[in-house]
């Protein structure tokens, strides 16, 4: 009786070890789509003129959507932490 319940937990443990996937890491596709998906121009610098050109004058009732476009281009056109995920890789 040992021995049958010693082997049915066996194999329970085998199916269930066995069946476990392996994680991906999506980390650097999901930089690298938000990049080039939100980077306005490919740059800093073109995403922080364009930001210019469509708040010419900052008031208080364009400070917040000025400072959240600012902010977006400050975030999304950030290559370090892409290139550090391209070189732990």
């Amino acid at each position: 009786m040992k021995r049958i319940f010693l082997m049915m937990i066996i194999s329970f443990v085998m199916v269930f070890s066995t069946s476990c996937q392996k994680r991906e890491d999506k980390t650097l596709e999901k930089n690298l789509f938000t990049f080039i998906l939100t980077c306005t121009g490919g740059s800093l610098t073109a995403c922080n003129a364009d930001c210019a050109a469509k708040y010419p004058d900052i008031t208080g009732e364009n400070y917040t959507a000025a400072s959240t476009c600012f902010s977006n281009c400050s975030t999304n056109c950030n290559l370090s932490g892409t290139l550090l995920l391209l070189t732990n890789q």
